[in-house]
């Protein structure tokens, strides 16, 4: 009862202190891949708990292979509940997910503690579970490097991965430990089979999940390596063993070229080689340590893409010394996978973690929040390395961790402070991140909404002097001038031109392009329309096949008030992608605006019909728009009713 007691207090306490480190941050706005994949998605928007509703909502994502259902799942029902996109709901919703992760580090932790502890047959250290179990949830927590998986709302997809991977391994653990020691099938094979639909909620979350069986077998090699199948293996011949070694050998060969040859296409939008990543992601993975075991608030940011990418093992110089401290790393946890199993499987866990986000894949260099679950296992390595608690030290070494809880704890606590506001939350990130061209742009961006047009003219300017061949860049730029009535001078218009011409559309020049047209409408980009224009000409002469490009010169041509040049070009669109129903919508609304009835209700039966094969269907935009389709045969039949009875129609004599 005692032990019951203690357990629960502990979590209620972990849970409080964990709300109060991050309840500064949920006044803070959608950033970034928010907007993209949740407020714009109208397929979250749901209305009622019908399973039609549900489903479509569930399977309305695009992002990763699989499109984590879950995830969605989990926005649609945040926005229903919410009855709309508030923030702060999603955000306390996040944190909620956190806390529940943090009880199952604890749960976890209790486990690999206790194994450690019985397979070392170690008595004093068993005594000490509670107490590194305790200091291992906390302090994951509270880690500061865990905070954009919880404020940055779209990286629920990350933290809903993490809560039911640890969700599959302790169900998994609990299987294995009854098994060992009841022998009884029945009971065991429940929980794997439990454990099983997690990994695949895990998996339908975010792939990431894909790891976890690694995780478990590194787990059973480590702290059941004693145990059967395992000691089979040991008693096995030796021609035996050579097939088994053989087959993971051949096994692991086949996994590695599959995995580049899916790889190898990714990188054609990306700005680095397959090369230049995995060298440079051996410098990514020294910092995230780093950062884990010394938390710098500077160090921590939305943006790392200040960071120089690695050319060979020597260029910079700090890849070859971050190669040889990885593989010495890994070297010393297999040189004392015996002495201390706790700190290799901690080391194994981290690496493993990072094999598909910090490898070989086309992502961009670093994020935090690929740490929230590897961060765990140098949590794990770290504690493993104290000596026993005992009545001597267990006062000194309760200080410890409660001293580096309050500096984690503060330190989350003020970043999450810093995410109050957008723009905040942009300015600390060029505070802490100078170098960085995205948070620059940024910036520049958030600054400029706000009013404050020195400072936003200041970053881009910055942003445009970090990286001198981003499109993006030149195009914020002329919005600046064209919005506060600056002249837009021609030699500035041909240096954008020229960038087009010479250097790579990247994803960020066509996220610029797509918000940028939104304001062509508006009189105060109307300096900025024939420019625009320019633009996606001299994009379309290097990508004449792109249909996204086409869109957006149609949406030009309509802000430059030429309707039948707009309509060709969005045809010009939908005739490359028929699966791209941009431009069908852009088609009918001119066109029920020219009250053209035969051709408008045409438009709206292809876009029907293109729905049903598009990968995000848009049922909701479409009947908005049959209800502005009867709106105008409304309006028409009011206009001849009431022009016939203005002029009736002279009666026969």
């Amino acid at each position: 009862m005692q032990t019951k007691l203690k357990h629960l207090a502990f979590t209620l306490c972990l849970i409080s202190i964990t709300f109060i480190a991050y309840m500064p941050g949920i006044s803070g706005p959608f950033l970034f891949d928010d907007i993209t994949s949740i407020t714009t998605n109208s397929k979250l928007q749901i209305n009622k708990l019908s399973y039609q509703e549900l489903s479509n909502a569930t399977l309305s994502g695009y992002a990763g292979p699989l499109k984590r259902p879950v995830a969605m799942l989990s926005f649609a029902l945040n926005y229903y509940f919410s009855a709309g996109y508030i923030t702060a709901n999603f955000k306390i919703t996040n944190i909620v997910i956190h806390c529940i992760n943090a009880i199952l580090v604890y749960l976890l932790s209790l486990q690999l503690f206790k194994r450690n502890s019985i397979i070392n047959r170690n008595s004093s250290k068993l005594s000490s579970v509670f107490g590194l179990a305790a200091a291992a949830s906390l302090l994951w927590a509270l880690h500061p490097i865990n905070l954009t998986s919880v404020l940055y709302i779209v990286q629920r997809m990350t933290s809903l991965s993490t809560l039911f991977s640890l969700g599959s391994i302790i169900l998994y653990l609990a299987a294995r430990n009854h098994w060992l020691q009841k022998k009884t099938t029945w009971p065991a094979a429940s929980l794997v089979l439990t454990s099983l639909c997690s990994l695949a909620l895990a998996l339908f979350s975010k792939e990431n999940a894909i790891l976890i069986p690694l995780i478990i077998i590194l787990i059973e090699l480590t702290l059941y390596s004693d145990s059967k199948p395992w000691s089979l293996l040991k008693t096995s011949s030796k021609p035996q063993q050579l097939i088994i070694w053989s087959i993971i050998a051949v096994f692991s060969i086949l996994s590695l070229l599959a995995s580049i040859n899916y790889a190898e296409g990714g990188f054609n939008s990306r700005p680095f080689s397959m090369l230049e990543r995995l060298l440079t992601e051996s410098r990514v993975l020294c910092l995230y340590l780093s950062l884990i075991l010394i938390p710098r608030i500077n160090g921590f940011g939305l943006f790392h893409d200040d960071i120089a990418l690695s050319s060979s093992l020597f260029s910079p110089w700090t890849t070859l010394s971050s190669t040889a401290f990885i593989l010495a790393l890994l070297a010393i946890a297999f040189y004392y996978h015996k002495k201390n199993p706790l700190f290799s499987l901690g080391i194994g866990w981290f690496f493993i973690g990072h094999l598909l986000e910090s490898t070989i894949f086309p992502l961009e260099i670093a994020h935090e929040h690929r740490n929230n679950l590897p961060s765990i296992g140098i949590l794990l390595a770290a504690l493993s390395l104290l000596p026993a608690i005992t009545e001597i030290n267990k006062k000194k070494l309760t200080l410890a961790v409660i001293f580096i809880a309050v500096i984690f704890g503060s330190t989350t606590f003020l970043r999450s402070s810093q995410w109050k506001s957008a723009y905040s939350q942009a300015l600390h990130e060029v505070v802490h991140h100078p170098e960085s061209s995205a948070a620059q742009v940024v910036f520049s961006n958030v600054a400029h909404k706000t009013g404050h047009i020195k400072a936003a003219t200041t970053a881009i300017k910055k942003a445009i002097l970090l990286d001198p061949n981003e499109i993006a860049l030149y195009m914020y730029y002329q919005h600046i001038l064209a919005s506060t009535n600056q002249t837009i001078n021609a030699s500035i218009q041909e240096k954008t031109l020229q960038i087009i011409k010479d250097h790579r559309a990247t994803p960020s020049a066509q996220l610029a392009l797509s918000q940028l047209s939104n304001c062509l409408s508006f009189d105060s980009c109307a300096p900025l329309r024939k420019n625009y224009l320019a633009w996606t000409n001299a994009l379309i002469k290097k990508k004449p096949n792109m249909g996204y490009y086409y869109l957006f010169k149609g949406k030009a041509h309509l802000a430059l008030g030429d309707e039948i040049k707009a309509l060709n070009v969005f045809q010009n669109a939908f005739d490359m992608d028929n699966r791209f129903l941009h431009p069908l919508f852009e088609m009918a609304d001119i066109l029920i605006k020219q009250a053209d009835v035969e051709n408008s209700a045409r438009i709206i039966n292809w876009l029907k019909e293109a729905n049903k094969k598009a990968p995000i269907s848009r049922d909701k935009e479409i009947t908005q728009l049959q209800e502005n389709y009867a709106l105008m045969l409304n309006q028409l039949y009011n206009k001849e009713t009431n022009d016939s009875q203005l002029h009736p129609t002279p009666q026969p004599p």
